[in-house]
């Protein structure tokens, strides 16, 4: 959960993108990265926005991505993507 936070925290200091969003990279699986975003264009300032997204550096799009509205439904949709990223970059087998 402290990478959960960390990363909520450091979008405060996060530079703006050219779009005027934040991002926040959480943990990298080689080319795969599992980051935070906060978009420039917010609903409500009082709402509690947790957007994930498993970004692929190599094509250079999101391959999956989440939205949560507390920390208590964000922790497992973290552990979800980390899990996704770490399947993909696993080297895999192909039977004879």
């Amino acid at each position: 959960m402290s990478q959960l936070y960390n990363a909520y925290v450091g979008l405060a200091i996060a530079a703006a993108n050219e779009d005027g969003s934040r991002t926040v990279s959480i943990r990298r699986f080689g080319t795969l990265e599992v980051r935070l975003v906060e978009f420039a264009t917010r609903q409500q300032a009082d709402s509690l926005e947790i957007w994930f997204e498993l970004y692929d550096y190599d094509t250079q799009s999101s391959l999956d991505s989440c939205l949560c509205h507390d920390l208590d439904e964000a922790e497992p949709m973290l552990e979800h993507l980390f899990s996704s990223a770490q399947h993909l970059t696993e080297p895999h087998i192909v039977p004879k």
